[in-house]
């Protein structure tokens, strides 16, 4: 069990996050550490990583610039870091209170999707030019809480579940 667990792994507990996140009730959650995902995950469902919510501004349904990102690049919300929500949870934050009309292709502009065994993180192309910084340099101890995700937890278009590789194939 990693830092975060306290949060979702009793039903008040749960009960609260899911206040506290805004996430509708129509969406199953079902708190799972690391090393059980494999084992409890179903069709249909992901893995989400609890620090996605606290630090990187996820939302359920997910934010258009995240959703996009992830689809255009055929990620499923498992296989990124925590940083990564949190640049893309952020640049949703900008986005939507400037009224900006940045789309994934501007994180793309400006981030490289770099590869780490089976996760994936965001590097920023420029160290003059960063849109999102003060970043932490380190997750320990908080990748190691997931929430399994299931019910109308997206927008229903066809939505990558299952890990995929870096300009693969669906």
């Amino acid at each position: 069990m990693g830092k975060l667990d306290k949060l979702v792994n009793s039903p008040a507990g749960m009960e609260g996050f899911r206040a506290k996140y805004s996430i509708p009730p129509k969406v199953g959650l079902e708190y799972c550490p690391l090393e059980e995902v494999i084992i409890k995950r179903k069709t249909g469902e992901v893995a989400i990583l609890v620090i996605a919510f606290v630090e990187g501004g996820m939302t359920i349904p997910m934010g258009r610039i995240t959703r996009d990102y992830l689809r255009g690049h055929r990620l499923a919300p498992h296989q990124c870091v925590a940083n990564m929500f949190r640049i893309l949870g952020c640049i949703e934050v900008l986005n939507n209170q400037m009224n900006l009309g940045l789309t994934w292709h501007d994180v793309v502009h400006l981030y490289e999707l770099h590869s780490l065994g089976d996760s994936y993180y965001l590097k920023s192309r420029s160290d003059e030019v960063r849109l999102i910084s003060c970043l932490p340099k380190s997750n320990k101890g908080l990748k190691d809480d997931l929430l399994i995700v299931s019910g109308q937890w997206h927008d229903g278009l066809h939505w990558p579940v299952k890990a995929g590789k870096l300009g693969g194939a669906p």
